[in-house]
């Protein structure tokens, strides 16, 4: 016990401690120094360094690359999700293009020669337009805000420019129709011609829309269009004035002997109040016989057509079948109407710039009322497009069924042949057609209509 307490009080002193530590730290720490910094000691020692810091480089090197791999599986692991859920790729081909799009996409931002002047959003947007254009339907299209509004502004009766419809076929952009008192009309140009040039400007692998952009143009301001007609077999060109082009979309007027001429020019924002105008005045003429003309008429709004075709048909007439070709089920369009020119003595004016809803309302009379139809083959739009928003203001035109007259016949790339045609001899194209009035003269097709509704009446 006595030990103990004595022993507790030494290692007490807590200076004693401390100084006795020092002393024996010092002298060990001499010691150990002489010992191993031997002149062979500090050969191994640099040796390991330099062994160490090896196998760091190594290290740092193999963890970059196993971060590059895990990045790189990350990457295909995304594309694989993508491929399987949004893209829906049927097959592996499919797949791999997609990554070798991504491929060429880093190749054209990392190592093209002049790659500051690549523009993302012009790369996107081509891109895009590529893989509608890939469909191979020269109807769907993918729009811009610009593009938009431009179609807007015709649609809605207005715009700047030569006043033609164009569309493409073949592969070819083409005239559909001259517009009434145009400038295109005014100058020469017909239903049918190929577009080959503007300005000097090639439109081979252009669309419609690119084409548009180059024909459009200020009022006053001068557009040279060249084209090719198959009727001669050589190309001309065109210089045209732009106007402010103002569409009418139906007129009446009356030959000597009483027959209505009832001219539907297409199918815009106008149309339903311009007809429901000549209806009225067909009322009050009470005429012997009608000749619907839809020569140059390059179709419009679907729902147009929808609200007109009652006074055509009676109440729950069959008037379209929209074909979704397996992608939803088949939509029957009735007619609302009372039927009002149901039982009129009636025949159809139709030509090469006939289109679209233009087409189904004369398959509809054919089908419906027995109506004979006049002219030379229709056009052939029988599809229809929706106009889908995208984002940031962009907009997608896809076809996305097929117009089929109410016995199911599909005009589409065929067009609606005539009961009785009549062709137009070259050397009287320029001064005839829907636009120049009542000329039995010249217009040898509403001649041979006036002598076939007479047939009729009789």
């Amino acid at each position: 016990m006595d030990m103990i307490d004595t022993n507790m009080m030494v290692d007490n002193n807590p200076e004693k401690i401390i100084n006795n530590s020092n002393k024996k730290f010092k002298i060990n720490i001499k010691s150990w120094f002489k010992k191993f910094f031997t002149k062979k000691n500090i050969i191994s020692l640099i040796v390991i360094f330099i062994l160490l810091l090896g196998l760091t480089q190594v290290s740092v090197n193999f963890g970059y690359q196993m971060g590059m791999v895990d990045s790189f599986k990350k990457q295909n692991q995304l594309n694989f999700w993508l491929s399987q859920n949004i893209l829906g790729f049927s097959n592996k081909k499919s797949e791999s293009n997609w990554y070798v799009f991504w491929d060429v996409w880093s190749k054209l931002k990392n190592e093209y020669v002049e790659k500051e002047e690549l523009n993302d959003e012009i790369l996107i947007e081509n891109a895009i337009r590529g893989v509608v254009a890939s469909t191979g339907d020269q109807f769907s299209e993918f729009l811009t805000y610009k593009d938009y509004e431009e179609l807007n502004g015709e649609l809605a009766g207005s715009f700047e420019g030569i006043g033609a419809e164009i569309s493409q076929r073949d592969g070819q952009v083409v005239i559909v129709a001259p517009l009434k008192n145009s400038p295109a009309a005014k100058a020469g140009l017909r239903p049918g011609d190929i577009i080959i040039e503007v300005d000097k400007t090639s439109t081979i692998d252009f669309s419609a829309t690119e084409v548009v952009k180059l024909i459009r143009g200020k009022k006053g301001t001068k557009v040279n269009v060249t084209v090719y007609r198959e009727s001669i077999a050589d190309k001309k060109v065109f210089e045209i004035v732009r106007e402010t082009i103002s569409i009418p979309s139906c007129d009446v007027e009356f030959t000597n002997d009483n027959i209505a001429v009832l001219r539907i020019y297409n199918f815009y924002d106008n149309v339903l109040t311009e007809f429901a105008k000549a209806l009225e005045t067909i009322k009050q003429k009470n005429p012997k016989g009608i000749i619907v003309d839809l020569r140059n008429n390059p179709g419009g709004y679907l729902d147009a057509y929808l609200e007109m075709a009652g006074d055509f048909f009676n109440k729950d007439e069959v008037i379209l079948i929209e074909d979704f070709n397996g992608n939803q089920q088949n939509i029957t369009e009735v007619s609302n109407g009372d039927g009002f020119l149901k039982n009129k003595k009636m025949v159809v004016l139709i030509n090469g710039g006939t289109a679209s809803a233009a087409e189904i309302l004369a398959g509809a009379l054919r089908d419906n009322n027995k109506v004979k139809i006049i002219g030379e083959q229709s056009f052939g739009k029988g599809s229809v497009q929706e106009l889908m928003p995208l984002r940031d203001n962009n907009f997608l035109k896809l076809t996305v069924a097929y117009w089929l007259t109410p016995k199911g016949i599909n005009i589409s790339k065929k067009g609606i042949t005539p009961d009785i045609e009549v062709l137009i001899p070259e050397d009287m194209i320029d001064a005839t057609g829907a636009y120049e009035g009542i000329d039995l003269v010249k217009d040898i097709q509403l001649k041979k209509a006036v002598d076939e509704l007479n047939k009729i009446i009789k």
